[in-house]
């Protein structure tokens, strides 16, 4: 028989985490006696007795601009970052009160530990962000390393801290621990199916108060678990009800690919933590020939930075010219990113001064042969030429598996016809609420709504918990535990 949650929340990550603090009753109240927006400390003023998630959120962010298309993202950045896009570390005006008569009865589905994809990147790997962006609510990163008696993990010489994924992974695991949410994860959970089982009274008789004129969702999944001592896989398969289902899967599910015939051949990689592997097994080493990297983003930068430390010939090959403003490399600060600017110098020289490096610009792959070779084409001239690769790696980007969703989730971005992609199509939803356009009672929030910076998706958590308690004051619309 399935279980009765009001929420349930697709994912695990930092949005995922964001939320189900939240949900669990913990409620933000503006604790400043100013703020660097003047309008919004003239809003908020006399009102610091309120929880925000009961202050009408479209009034409050009405002007506030940023680098988030989301307005309760961009408010709520506001208030916990303050003129953060200045490069200002400023402290939250944000308190948080804990208040269990405000519990929302929720659960978090993810097929990892809590931390959603930053487990499995490359821990030794730099954030983008500066730490205390990657910080989720209550619980400052520094505050965090001084509880477990960490050293931060800064780069030498910056003035403002970037952690490595690492640390950041293992702040995750650990705030869902210090901050009593373990309860309500559900983890090595891999989500099926969410399908409508009717309104009114037509659903699934769990509980005689059961009975709305709202939608009702059933969400299936299979949890994995791995006995210690006998190393038993045991699998189960778990069946929700809810009115309420949040997607917060991100974007990393599955990797974009080229299209080129030849890429299925098995010398052809689409994640970083493959080379990652080859290299710590000793399969991938200079006397093993060149590795073709396909990509001009963060992750085909690592993937350089990682092969020539171990001191592997690349040859690499992206479609953008260096100096196309759109390159990400163009948009971020050299004294705070060298690393990515070293990689950034060598796409631009053409002497081969950096020997085992070749760049290729403006090129793009049209096949890959079984004997290794790999045939180029440049995008201005059209000449070809063909590079003899012993592993070819594409990070062309990523995008989220949505085929548990009702037509796998083909119609719910904004250009209904395409599958959603967190750059070009996102998921279309009311900007107060983050409530789906095309199902109602289902909800998006972090990048598969545009927000890809952790600063902003709780932003989402915001909207998200501030419909439901408007929604709960409405008598008999839903069931709270409670």
């Amino acid at each position: 028989m399935a279980t009765y949650k009001d929420v349930v929340i697709i994912g695990n990550g930092p949005s995922a985490i964001s939320l189900s603090y939240l949900l669990a009753g913990n409620m933000p109240y503006y604790s400043a006696s100013g703020h660097p927006v003047d309008f919004l400390h003239y809003r908020l003023e006399g009102l610091q007795k309120v929880p925000i998630v009961d202050l009408d959120l479209q009034w409050l962010s009405e002007g506030l601009e940023g680098r988030s298309n989301n307005p309760v993202s961009l408010l709520f950045d506001a208030l916990n970052h303050p003129d953060a896009d200045l490069g200002v570390e400023q402290p939250s005006v944000l308190s948080w009160h804990h208040q269990h008569s405000r519990q929302i009865d929720h659960v978090v589905l993810g097929k990892g530990p809590p931390g959603g994809a930053w487990q499995k990147m490359e821990g030794g790997t730099l954030t983008i962000s500066l730490g205390s962006w990657m910080e989720l609510p209550n619980l400052p990163f520094r505050d965090w390393n001084s509880i477990q008696h960490r050293e931060r993990n800064c780069l030498p010489g910056i003035r403002q801290n970037r952690v490595n994924v690492e640390s950041v992974a293992h702040y995750y695991r650990d705030y869902v621990d210090i901050m009593g949410l373990r309860k309500f994860f559900v983890n090595q959970t891999t989500v099926t199916s969410v399908h409508l089982v009717g309104t009114d009274c037509e659903g699934e008789k769990l509980n005689p108060r059961i009975c709305q004129l709202y939608p009702l969702w059933k969400v299936q999944a299979q949890s994995v678990e791995q006995c210690q001592d006998t190393g038993e896989v045991k699998t189960a398969d778990l069946s929700f009800v809810t009115p309420h289902v949040v997607l917060a899967t991100g974007n990393s599910d599955q990797p974009n690919t080229i299209d080129v015939p030849g890429e299925n051949q098995p010398f052809v990689l689409h994640f970083l933590s493959d080379l990652e592997r080859l290299l710590l097994r000793g399969q991938l080493t200079p006397e093993s020939g060149t590795v073709l990297i396909i990509g001009a983003g963060l992750s085909a930068a690592d993937a350089i930075i990682a092969a020539r430390f171990h001191g592997i010939s690349i040859a690499h090959v992206f479609r953008r010219d260096v100096d196309d403003p759109e390159l990400i490399f163009n948009k971020l600060p050299q004294n705070m990113y060298p690393e990515y600017h070293k990689v950034n110098q060598m796409m631009a020289d053409h002497s081969k001064s950096y020997r085992g490096y070749k760049p290729y610009p403006a090129h793009k792959i049209t096949s890959i042969l079984p004997n290794h070779e790999v045939v180029l084409e440049s995008i201005k001239s059209g000449n070809k030429c063909v590079v003899h690769a012993a592993y070819v790696l594409v990070l062309v980007g990523m995008h989220p598996d949505l085929s548990f969703m009702p037509d796998s989730g083909k119609s719910i971005g904004v250009l209904t016809d395409e599958p959603v992609n967190c750059r070009t199509n996102h998921i279309e939803i009311h900007p107060y609420t983050h409530e789906t356009v095309s199902y109602p009672g289902i909800f998006a929030m972090g990048p598969l709504v545009g927000d890809n910076f952790v600063r902003f998706v709780q932003g989402g958590a915001l909207a998200i918990t501030s419909y439901l308690h408007r929604k709960k004051k409405k008598k008999a619309l839903f069931p709270l535990s409670s």
